[in-house]
């Protein structure tokens, strides 16, 4: 495989190609199909990859730091890959595996989560208004402080997560599970609990005015 061509934008079609441990750092690819190419361990630190297609990619271990990522990314597995400051603005990440990513500053605004594995991520501060997270796997994620604010999370589990100061007023936890979850001083009012599974979590300091329980 030419890596320079590559790095260049010369080749569009890549699906299914193998470029493990390769260098694309600082790289066009934008619009490039890489669907079910293997991946892992390749540096795409600083690449713009926008319109880019990822699904059912092998990027384990990655390196995506400030990387352009609003792409396609849908069961991608991103395991341990390192999000720094990556861009993933509306970014498609449907059933994609997340799990012990980095993403220290990412942009995950408008990006569609739906049944996306984020365990062992830490989310702290993030911001996550509106987003859909129905069915995520957030078990034991640090959210503190995050804002979760209108988001859904219908299905979503959330067990021994770290909600401690969130905001999710208005948020959608209908049939989630938050069992063993810390929401320590959480802003609850107007969500819906509906079905909502909160055995042994920590309400201490949480404001549910108005919340829709069953």
């Amino acid at each position: 495989m030419d890596i320079q061509a590559i790095r260049a934008g010369k080749h569009k079609q890549l699906a299914g190609a193998d470029l493990q441990d390769e260098d694309l750092s600082q790289s066009d690819l934008s619009g490039i199909n890489f669907s079910g190419a293997k991946l892992s361990g390749v540096d795409f630190s600083g690449a713009k990859l926008s319109g880019a297609f990822l699904d059912g990619a092998n990027l384990i271990g990655c390196q995506c730091i400030g990387a352009d990522l609003r792409a396609t990314l849908m069961g991608a597995n991103l395991m341990q890959a390192d999000l720094t400051e990556a861009d993933l603005r509306g970014s498609n990440l449907r059933g994609a595996n997340l799990m012990r990513a980095r993403l220290t500053r990412a942009t995950l605004a408008g990006a569609f989560l739906s049944g996306t594995n984020l365990m062992g991520v830490s989310l702290q501060g993030v911001d996550l208004r509106g987003e859909d997270l129905r069915g995520a796997n957030l078990s034991g994620v640090n959210l503190q402080g995050a804002n979760l604010a209108q988001a859904d999370l219908q299905g979503a589990q959330l067990t021994e997560a770290n909600l401690e100061e969130a905001d999710l007023q208005g948020a959608n936890l209908a049939g989630a599970n938050l069992a063993g979850a810390n929401l320590l001083c959480a802003e609850l009012q107007d969500a819906n609990l509906e079905g909502a599974n909160l055995t042994g979590s920590c309400l201490v300091g949480t404001a549910m005015g108005q919340a829709k329980q069953r």
